[in-house]
């Protein structure tokens, strides 16, 4: 069995590092600073975090019967053959940095609706709620364990491969989020 508590360790710290840098350079800011978008085709910074919210959201049914040990491994992701492989390509797509820029899948684009100046504050109450999921998979054994994508059930991975890629991809749309931030008022 592959339990690895300095593993669950490590995310949680990735986690937290996600909350201070959101605490840092977002609490306070206005609805306008908020929303404002550097062109029609980018992310607001509410967006950044209101796809980070609906996307990490999409996993928490999974890693809380993880914490539960309910879990149930779906057919396909007992028997699917391409699990580290697809698990090593999520890796390497949603790093910190952007190797090339990429399209969310539908289910996960953020609403395109104006937010209210309490997001960020939602953001880190979401951000302390998966990184709670994540300290329960403790027990868990993390790379026999597998899941599947949500936006695309035939894509499989292991619950270790997903818990790197998860927080990497935390980090991206932070850093995202950042640098918009950085462009306003130019």
């Amino acid at each position: 069995m592959s339990i690895d508590p300095d593993f669950i360790d490590s995310r949680i710290e990735r986690g937290n590092q996600a909350l201070e840098k959101a605490r840092t350079h977002f609490a306070g800011l206005s609805v306008d600073v908020l929303n404002w978008k550097p062109s029609p085709k980018r992310w607001s910074v509410a967006e950044c975090l209101h796809h980070l919210m609906v996307a990490d959201a999409c996993y928490f049914p999974d890693l809380e019967a993880i914490g539960r040990s309910t879990y149930r491994m779906s057919t396909w992701a007992r028997v699917s053959p391409f699990s580290r492989l697809l698990g090593s390509a999520m890796k390497r797509q949603l790093r910190e940095t952007v190797g090339r820029p990429m399209s969310a899948p539908g289910r996960f684009e953020p609403a395109a609706s104006t937010h209210g100046a309490d997001l960020p504050l939602a953001y880190e109450h979401h951000l302390q709620r998966f990184i709670g999921l994540v300290d329960t998979c403790r027990g868990a054994d993390l790379d026999t364990t597998i899941i599947q994508s949500p936006p695309v059930p035939m894509v499989t991975y292991s619950l270790r491969d997903a818990l790197v890629f998860l927080f990497e991809h935390e980090h991206r749309h932070l850093n995202q989020a950042i640098r918009v931030l950085g462009e306003y008022g130019r």
